[in-house]
């Protein structure tokens, strides 16, 4: 059986060719069926509550964290803290490491060029209101990080580095564990600036495990990974969680209130969810990683990508009037590929792609350094999942060839 069959959108509409999923993924039904079934018998509340729906409602919640903990390698599923998106998993992360003196004026953070924006802006948040550094390393011409520069900027200033693992624009995967080798050797264990790893695309696509990369902390987008919207994790190690003062608390996250003072929680997750926790996209994510398991895992996923990417690639390599933006080289890649043709507005060619039912991105794609950073101004971006085919490959490159054709 076909497992494109598992994603009802695709019975809804069976002429539709999903070719956004860097952007977010469609959902298989077990995990449509299960927030449903969620809401219908068993929704309440958690946290101190006696009655029956309102126990499994908190079982429910804590068995996604345990499925996140064990699929991310994470030590404790208590090490896990679900936050609304990307973007704000950072900002509560960078403030946080603020708030709690962990960075200082004129002390500098290192992203790469290719970051998504959520990895950007709260650094530079950080440089506007209090003066930090912040400083992009660039890439190579195969689109990997570019060592020499990399280190390069490693001096004394540098106290974090934030990084993507995958980029959402070049599909290049990081080589974060050299990365935590280098920055080991640079420092020693006890001077090592905090790593931090945007790993919203690398979740997706394999098994990503943090003790083997060596980060402090890590986030990833659930909806990029079959989840619902809204439901991002943020994982960190417990030492580090445990000294961080959270920039917002509330409800769960403290102790007591009193008229003039109040006390944060020490326990962990509960310190960094205050208020009521998003409770329908936990099952969510509990359902979407129970989903990868009952496909043979990540190996699946793996081998389907590989045969995919492998076979995008020279597709693209036949056509002389595009240019792709990333490698041509399959065996450190995921299945996203970003490109332009010369004297053709990207937002057309996708409008073209989108008449003939084909789902494609069209512009910075929250990439704006990057984009600066390789001369172009926008761009279409076709990413793959594991629902797509050779036959949509096939589909999408016919249309392409005539909207080519039509449009130059």
């Amino acid at each position: 059986m076909s497992i494109k069959q598992d994603f009802p959108i695709f019975t809804t509409h069976p002429d539709l060719i999903y070719l956004d999923s860097t952007a977010t993924s469609q959902k298989p039904a077990i995990v449509i069926d299960g927030v449903a079934d969620y809401l219908r018998s068993s929704y309440a509340n958690i946290h101190r509550w006696s009655y029956d729906i309102s126990e499994v409602s908190e079982k429910l919640y804590e068995d996604s964290k345990k499925i996140v903990a064990k699929h991310i390698g994470a030590e404790s599923w208590r090490e896990v803290i679900y936050t609304w998106n990307s973007t704000y998993a950072l900002n509560l992360l960078s403030q946080s490491i603020w708030r709690t003196g962990l960075l200082k004026k004129w002390d500098t953070v290192l992203v790469s060029v290719v970051e998504h924006h959520a990895n950007v802006v709260p650094w530079l948040i950080l440089k506007e209101d209090y003066g930090i550094n912040v400083e992009f390393i660039g890439v190579d011409d195969n689109f990997d990080l570019d060592y020499n520069d990399f280190r390069d900027k490693l001096t004394d200033k540098v106290k974090l580095v934030s990084l993507a693992h995958v980029s959402n624009t070049t599909g290049q995967i990081f080589d974060i564990a050299n990365v935590n080798s280098l920055l080991l050797a640079r420092y020693g264990r006890k001077q090592k600036p905090f790593l931090v790893v945007d790993a919203s695309q690398s979740v997706p696509h394999f098994e990503v495990n943090v003790q083997n990369l060596g980060c402090d902390a890590l986030f990833f987008t659930g909806h990029k990974v079959f989840a619902d919207s809204w439901i991002w994790v943020l994982w960190a190690k417990e030492e580090l969680l445990t000294d961080l003062k959270p920039i917002f608390s509330g409800g769960g996250a403290i102790w007591e209130v009193k008229q003039k003072s109040f006390t944060h929680s020490t326990k962990l997750p509960d310190k960094f969810e205050p208020g009521t926790p998003n409770l329908s996209w936990a099952v969510s994510i509990l359902r979407a990683f129970e989903y990868i398991e009952s496909i043979w895992g990540y190996q699946k996923l793996e081998e389907i990508e590989q045969e995919l990417v492998e076979y995008a690639l020279k597709s693209f390599s036949k056509i002389s009037d595009l240019k792709l933006i990333g490698s041509h080289d399959g065996r450190n890649r995921v299945w996203v590929f970003t490109f332009v043709v010369p004297w053709v507005h990207s937002f057309d060619i996708s409008d073209y792609l989108a008449d003939n039912n084909i789902c494609v991105r069209a512009g910075q794609h929250c990439a704006e350094p990057f984009m600066e950073y390789v001369w172009q101004m926008h761009t279409c971006r076709m990413s793959l999942h594991i629902y797509n085919t050779k036959q949509d490959i096939d589909r999408f490159f016919e249309v392409l060839k005539n909207a080519i054709t039509e449009l130059k």
